[in-house]
């Protein structure tokens, strides 16, 4: 019980050390800025397809999980 009750506590301060520490390294990081336009618009149409790639997989394990519901 304490277990649980100290993990539900320190969820939201990782969360939070999680942000910073990303926020840090994207304020710090000159990743992208030494792109061409066109170097830019290629790691744009990736990010899309990546995006779409992940949206896909998440409607076909929606469906898998409401077929099992069904059955």
């Amino acid at each position: 019980m304490l277990k649980r009750i100290v993990e539900w506590m320190l969820e939201p301060v990782k969360s939070l050390t999680d942000w910073c520490l990303v926020s840090l390294l994207r304020s710090t990081s000159w990743f992208g800025r030494e792109l061409t336009d066109e170097g830019k618009a290629e790691q744009g149409a990736w990010r899309e397809q990546r995006l779409r790639s992940i949206r896909g997989l998440g409607l076909i394990s929606r469906r898998r999980q409401l077929r099992q519901e069904r059955k």
